[in-house]
């Protein structure tokens, strides 16, 4: 039976699977949330996997791993605390989950989507305490980013990947969101030669639309 739970600021929707160390936590855009019920509450019993939604956070400031532009006009920029939230999920936010739910020794695995599917990727250069990742749409056009990834160690080489991508997402009038196929491609083959197994899917569709086919997707590869 899924349940919410609100802590410290967080909103948390939880498809509890009792016996099981595997815990997969979605990082989800408030819109999506009825979406991403959907896909959790029968997902967690095909997988035998706990799978815990939040939602909540600063978008903008959260998940982005340094300032940057706003993509828009007028819009406000990116304030680039991943650090600060990341440090939080893992010494705050995850062990208190995980104690609820009597989850010991668990096996950590993360999904994101857009932003959050760009701190998924990011993530993996700062802990390893996830087991796989995956980033539905992932914003790795962001500034930097690229070259950023090449250049840095990632802390567990033998992660999996798993990134997918709208095919239409390349045709934004934006400039910067224009460039997120070959920055998508970029950072798969960093990862490759890094030694980590990555999964890179190009889907028909816009930015992570539809949603549920692709989650439901995302979770079959890191779980399944």
């Amino acid at each position: 039976m899924i349940f919410s739970r609100a802590y410290h600021g967080l909103h948390f929707t939880i498809a509890p699977y009792s016996g099981s160390s595997k815990v997969c936590y979605v990082l989800l855009p408030e819109g999506l949330h009825s979406d991403g019920k959907e896909v959790i509450e029968k997902c967690a019993q095909k997988f035998a996997s706990t799978i815990i939604l939040i939602t909540g956070m600063d978008w903008n400031r959260d998940l982005t791993p340094w300032p940057a532009d706003g993509v828009f006009k007028r819009e406000k920029p990116f304030g680039g605390k991943a650090k600060d939230f990341l440090k939080e999920l893992l010494a705050d936010y995850f062990p208190d989950m995980e104690s609820s739910l009597s989850i010991h020794n668990p096996e950590r695995k993360l999904i994101g989507i857009s932003l959050s599917g760009l701190f998924a990727v990011w993530s993996l250069f700062q802990t390893d305490t996830f087991k796989a990742v995956a980033s539905i749409s992932g914003s790795l056009w962001y500034d930097s980013f690229t070259e950023w990834v090449q250049n840095s160690e990632i802390k567990n080489k033998a992660v999996e990947v798993y990134l997918s991508l709208g095919d239409k997402e390349k045709d934004s009038k934006n400039k910067r969101i224009a460039t997120v196929e070959d920055a998508t491609n970029i950072v798969a083959d960093a990862l490759r030669e890094k030694g980590s197994v990555v999964n890179l899917r190009i889907i028909s569709g816009t930015h992570f639309s539809p949603i549920v086919p692709r989650l439901e997707d995302a979770l079959e590869f890191i779980l399944g």
